[in-house]
């Protein structure tokens, strides 16, 4: 809409117009204004109806016109097919943001549509910002600007998200929680604003200290991946992100775009991002209640401490799941656990200190794993020297156990001698077990119902902690190879004069060698004869049907491999052109056969053949894929992707890393590695070729050879736009 990035004054506005208030209870425009005063908003309320002279205790006036003084905000709620005149208004007004919670916009088609592009026309003429429209409103700590039933706690945690319904649920559903929110934003149908604008001003929000959303999609990748960055490296962020399903995927016409599913670039963005993904609206709150209430660990290195051994046992199950690693106990802690724990205690960890434990027991398993028992030792700086970084407390309800009690306990613990150290507990059952899970969730401390949903959100804080570890995305070396700019372009020019959006082999192969990535010398043959005339100039030859309809040439009999004379090359045309018209789709345009150099596989003592391409994401860009190529690529789906966005060496290495080919080049048996840093190459210059033409929609390279010292680009698919 406008360069002008300051929406603070939807946060702190000084004046807010609401557009339809309305004296009848019941009505919208009445359950705006009510919450807004009921919030204890403290700046100037100004109820817009041209039937009203006063609503609630407020004086009305007939339009925004008629306000003497500044407005700041505007909130609708009045019927869509008005918004546009009274936009216009707000716009001779100098109203900075609107607030549109009118609904029959973009979201019921036809005329709606029609609506709201002429409403963005409107807002971008007076440099006015849009919230919604078809939105809940806007809830922050100031005001309460929305149509909910109620106004959540004040807290410190942001809640944006895209569906006004799930917001008033999550809402309802936080009432009873430990944490509230320092704003909870409805984006509705976004016309103007989005997650990515509110997510870039919370970044210096000192109300706010997590962020979480709920969204349905992204209509900015690139402008996403630029700004969420930087915020996730100053608080964190949670996203749950809703249809996840093939259903929605486009038909793909290449080994890469098949083989990428619908929602791989949502990942690939997060964990470019440095923002956690929550699979479910549970796991979205259990997420930000850890991050508001825990510390982030120094290490992965964790203890368990349990009265049972099966939960241990389940526990044990979901630290080798989430990745989460054991801390090795000193021996001095050993002894001191073996020496004051029953002898059927476990004092390795997980640490299992039995069915009767008391309190005092859970007390002094606690202090020791964290060296807060010794004597003679200053208990902070002692607990410092120890490896332990956090620690899982289960409980399960036995008669000495005393579950409250432990729970006060564990509260005391954490929070003088263990305040940098994360602390989750498990409290395992319901009614003599919940008035000690609520003191923990009370006092900041996590508590679940299981403990497989314990390690899952520790999880998150060392996955956000490995990210703050890393080098911000913005200094990133990015490599950049001479290439020949001016030759593609020729190349690309000439596909689509021809009518063509599927590059020839011979055109791919010219395209990839102006960047710098070797394949086969190649060229193509419209007649017999020039395919001989080809084979004598090449030698040992592979012929390949040259025709764009043909994705998969063995499925149609259109490779003929080791052509050795010309009159093999003669015979060999003759027969792929035949089968390519017999096996080939109706009416597919057929321009004749590549004659590509051979490579010679005897000459190789190893060889490995891979898969490398791109598939364009609509909003996220391009998607490089690496992994097991040939014939078995579909088949094997041993593949790995990565947002060429700002792709650095280490991205290629780590996106290489990911696939069980690598364990392959690497060398088994004693065999030679292959030549992992040319295969590293490719991808650096393959994303270079991407992002400097955007009009390539799609690419293949099925197979790359790989070999000991070298590579060698075989069969390319380069599909472009119109």
């Amino acid at each position: 809409m406008t360069d002008n990035r300051d929406i603070s004054y939807f946060f702190k506005p000084k004046s807010i117009a609401i557009i339809g208030a309305s004296p009848t209870q019941g009505k919208v425009g009445n359950t705006v204004l009510t919450n807004i005063i009921e919030s204890g908003y403290q700046g100037k309320i100004y109820p817009i109806n041209p039937k009203s002279e006063e609503i609630l205790g407020y004086k009305a006036f007939k339009n925004v016109l008629d306000v003497p003084n500044q407005i700041e905000i505007a909130i609708f709620a009045i019927p869509s097919k008005f918004v546009a005149l009274t936009a216009e208004e707000c716009g001779k007004k100098s109203v900075k943001g609107l607030i549109v919670i009118s609904a029959g916009f973009k979201e019921v088609g036809g005329k709606g549509v029609e609506r709201e592009e002429e409403l963005i026309r409107i807002a971008k003429k007076y440099h006015m910002r849009i919230l919604g429209p078809n939105c809940l409103g806007f809830i922050g700590i100031n005001y309460n600007g929305s149509f909910a039933a109620e106004t959540p706690k004040k807290g410190h945690i942001a809640m944006i998200s895209q569906s006004g319904a799930m917001l008033t649920g999550m809402m309802d559903y936080s009432m009873n929680q430990s944490f509230g929110f320092s704003c909870n934003i409805s984006l509705g149908n976004k016309a103007d604003l989005g997650a990515v604008d509110f997510i870039e001003y919370l970044a210096e929000d000192e109300d706010t200290k997590v962020i979480l959303c709920y969204l349905e999609s992204i209509k900015d990748g690139e402008r996403f991946l630029k700004v969420v960055p930087k915020t996730a490296r100053k608080k964190p962020i949670v996203i749950l992100k809703s249809g996840v399903s093939e259903a929605g995927a486009r038909a793909a016409t290449s080994h890469t775009g098949a083989l990428a599913g619908a929602d791989i670039a949502y990942d690939l963005a997060f964990e470019k991002s440095g923002v956690i993904r929550a699979k479910s609206i549970e796991d979205l709150f259990n997420y930000g209640e850890i991050f508001l209430f825990q510390p982030i660990p120094k290490e992965n290195s964790f203890a368990i401490i349990t009265n049972a051994g099966g939960p241990g046992i389940v526990a044990t199950d979901a630290f080798e799941r989430e990745g989460l690693k054991f801390a090795q106990f000193s021996e001095s802690i050993l002894h001191d656990l073996r020496d004051n724990l029953p002898l059927e205690a476990a004092i390795f960890n997980p640490v299992d200190i039995v069915g009767d434990a008391s309190p005092e027991r859970y007390k002094f398993a606690l202090k020791t794993i964290f060296g807060l028992n010794r004597e003679n030792n200053d208990a902070k700086h002692d607990s410092n020297s120890i490896t332990t970084s956090g620690a899982l407390l289960i409980v399960t309800p036995q008669a000495q156990t005393k579950p409250t009690e432990v729970a006060k306990i564990i509260y005391e613990i954490s929070s003088k001698f263990l305040t940098d150290k994360p602390i989750v507990c498990s409290f395992i059952g319901e009614k003599s077990i919940s008035e000690g899970r609520n003191y923990l969730k009370q006092n900041h401390i996590p508590c679940y119902h299981f403990p497989d949903k314990a390690a899952h959100s520790l999880k998150t804080l060392v996955k956000y902690g490995e990210y703050l570890n890393t080098k911000p995305i913005d200094k990133l070396e990015i490599p950049e190879y001479d290439v020949d700019k001016e030759k593609v372009k020729e190349i690309f020019k000439n596909a689509r004069n021809d009518g063509r959006i599927v590059l020839l082999s011979h055109e791919t192969s010219e395209a990839f060698r102006c960047y710098g990535i070797k394949s086969p010398r190649s060229r193509l043959a419209r007649t017999p004869n020039k395919s001989m005339e080809l084979q004598k100039e090449f030698g040992k030859s592979v012929l390949k049907i040259v025709c764009p309809q043909i994705i998969h040439k063995t499925d149609v009999g259109g490779i003929a491999l080791n052509i050795e004379t010309e009159q093999q090359a003669y015979e060999a045309y003759i027969q792929i052109i035949d089968n390519a018209k017999k096996f080939g789709p109706q009416n597919a345009k057929i321009y004749g056969c590549e004659v590509q150099e051979m490579i010679d596989f005897k000459k190789e003592s190893k060889v490995n053949e891979l898969i490398i391409g791109m598939s364009r994401d609509p909003g996220f860009g391009p998607m490089l894929m690496i992994g097991t190529g040939g014939i078995y690529a579909n088949f094997m789906k041993d593949i790995s992707f990565a947002l060429s966005y700002k792709f650095s060496k280490k991205d290629a290495k780590k996106t290489l890393q990911k696939t069980k080919i690598y364990r392959l080049l690497q060398g088994v048996r004693g065999e030679p590695s292959s030549d992992i840093d040319a295969i590293i190459d490719v991808l650096l210059r393959l994303s270079q070729l991407v992002k400097d033409f955007p009009e390539i929609v799609e690419l293949d390279i099925n197979p790359l050879l790989s070999f000991i010292k070298k590579y060698s680009a075989v069969d390319i698919k380069i599909t472009i736009t119109r």
